[in-house]
């Protein structure tokens, strides 16, 4: 299968599908347009649209989510497992 980004030809288990409207963007089911690419243009891409969504983040609600988001990181690293099970240690 060729990336849509890069258009190199990769086996079909190296293709990741991509959805157009994200799923945690309230598509839970993962419905509509979706695209296929390799695990690095996937990659790129989902580190660029976080980027996307902060610009209509208000300014008053950054300084919350970001201390959301540190918060959360700590608690992820401390007190839980690689697949989000709390230790028991």
């Amino acid at each position: 299968m060729k990336c849509d980004k890069c258009q190199k030809d990769f086996p079909e288990r190296e293709i990741h599908e991509h959805h157009i409207h994200p799923r945690f963007m309230d598509n839970k089911k993962g419905l509509g347009m979706k695209i296929w690419l390799c695990e690095k243009c996937h990659n790129i891409l989902h580190q660029i649209i976080p980027s996307i969504i902060w610009k209509y983040v208000l300014d008053d609600w950054k300084q919350i989510c970001k201390d959301d988001v540190t918060n959360f990181t700590f608690k992820y690293i401390n007190k839980e497992g690689k697949n989000g099970d709390t230790k028991t240690t």
